[in-house]
């Protein structure tokens, strides 16, 4: 679903997607991913026969597992230095984040519950490997090295709560089914 959310977004904000390439550790899924979500007069879109076939050739990669512990230990086959958007957190070996340019919402909410960043930490001492806060790359205090691979690990970002939160909201005002809350936020310091 995450994944299906992604292209969706990508395709709907106009990015040319060209390829795509998809792989799932079931087949069939990815199979159905590709015919049921996937755009085939806008893109080309292909099955990967393995999870190499696409982190060694795509210039974005998008993780949307449910993947629990670390799974992919090849740091070759990252060596052209794509985006990857690390979505579901705990794919990568900590060798993988290591050297990346990393890229996080929150550093402290990213480098905790058993992610592939926490576990770099862990192994390393430091969260020196963490380049910035997606903020800090928005705002150029954090400019991208081109040079690594980037991986964009979001945790508490939280974009698809809000905008769920907002289509309630809007409906609930529609309805005139609001209720207020006095002093819901009632400690806003951190």
């Amino acid at each position: 679903m995450i994944a299906r959310y992604v292209y969706q977004f990508l395709a709907g904000t106009g990015w040319d997607l060209g390829r795509i390439l998809l792989y799932d550790t079931d087949p069939a899924m990815a199979e159905r991913f590709a015919s049921r979500w996937c755009d085939q007069a806008r893109c080309k879109v292909e099955v990967a026969p393995d999870l190499a076939s696409v982190l060694g050739t795509c210039d974005v990669t998008l993780f949307a597992t449910v993947a629990a512990t670390p799974h992919v230990d090849d740091p070759g086959l990252l060596a052209h230095h794509p985006v990857v958007l690390h979505l579901s957190l705990r794919d990568l070996s900590p060798r993988m984040v290591r050297d990346a340019f990393n890229v996080v919402d929150d550093v402290d909410h990213a480098l905790s519950a058993g992610t592939s960043l926490q576990l770099a930490e862990k192994e390393l001492g430091t969260r020196s490997f963490v380049a910035g806060s997606l903020a800090e790359v928005l705002d150029g205090r954090c400019p991208v090295d081109l040079a690594r691979t980037r991986i964009f690990s979001p945790f508490g970002l939280g974009v698809l709560d809000v905008a769920v939160g907002k289509w309630v909201y809007d409906r609930a005002i529609d309805q005139n089914l609001g209720h207020v809350v006095p002093d819901f936020f009632f400690e806003l310091e951190r």
